[in-house]
């Protein structure tokens, strides 16, 4: 699946649930045109098929699946329903927008924008569970609904699917837990290759596919993060957090954390602790 078809959601704030469910069209209905609904539209058709479209872009949505219509797009029927067709939808948000690509640091949530869904009769047991909350009264329903959607994330996560993506991520991982507990010392390329056991172009072709930088990319971007933390907390100068965070020389680490944040570290700490 390419990043165009993916919606990735950093992980927190959480996705939430808002409300969900199920819709039958006889033939000649169709789906009603709207305009900046203001929520994510997740919609599954489970029998017959839809005909979408949002903005410049058409699908025929059969049984088994799924789009996510964004909050401020315009959605329409392509043409009206050929047969009999049942599809559930669920509305959600998220603090954050959904965005395609990676976040080089956190974790992100991915949902695929449209296509097949890959555990159907998982995901139509969820959508069954929710539907039947929604007669539960609200302070009953509340907590169980949120956790049946996070659920129904998992398993439309395209990762999940794919053991070589798994894989990918796992290596990736290794890379980022071995960074941040060592990001202090000299960390070379051939330390890095040695102590994970992997030749180094496959760290860095794993660590560019799950967080779309390199593990050069990713140190520079940790050590700059720690530094600005330590300016927040700390009256440490310039050369120690430097130093500290793993820098050898402190005109560089100036240069970069300029280069990343607009300010220089000692502009930083004037405009955010006085």
């Amino acid at each position: 699946m390419t990043e165009r078809s993916v919606l990735a959601f950093p992980s927190l704030p959480l996705p939430f649930f808002l409300e969900s469910g199920k819709t039958h069209y006889m033939p000649g209905e169709s789906h009603p045109n709207r305009r900046n609904l203001g929520v994510f539209d997740l919609i599954l058709v489970q029998s017959g098929c839809l005909f979408l479209g949002e903005e410049k872009q058409h699908w025929k949505l059969c049984a088994g699946d799924m789009v996510v219509l964004l909050p401020d797009a315009y959605h329409f029927a392509v043409q009206d329903c050929r047969e009999e067709t049942s599809f559930y939808w669920l509305h959600f948000q998220t603090l954050t927008p959904g965005i395609t690509g990676h976040d080089s640091i956190s974790h992100s949530i991915e949902l695929p924008k449209q296509g097949r869904i890959p555990y159907p009769e998982q995901v139509y047991q969820q959508f069954e569970s929710l539907h039947l909350l929604a007669t539960e009264p609200r302070s009953t329903a509340f907590w169980r609904e949120q956790t049946l959607f996070i659920e129904l994330l998992q398993l439309l996560d395209p990762s999940r699917s794919d053991q070589e993506q798994s894989r990918v991520r796992k290596v990736a991982e290794q890379v980022e837990s071995y960074i941040k507990m060592h990001y202090r010392e000299p960390i070379s390329n051939a330390r890095l290759s040695a102590d994970l056991h992997f030749h180094y172009n496959y760290l860095t072709r794993c660590m560019k596919e799950s967080h779309g930088v390199t593990p050069t990319e990713y140190l520079l971007q940790y050590r700059l993060d720690q530094a600005k933390r330590l300016l927040l907390t700390t009256r440490w100068s310039m050369s120690h957090i430097a130093e500290h965070v793993g820098f050898q020389y402190p005109p560089y680490f100036s240069r970069r954390f300029s280069a990343r944040f607009g300010l220089s570290p000692l502009q930083f700490r004037k405009q955010y602790t006085e």
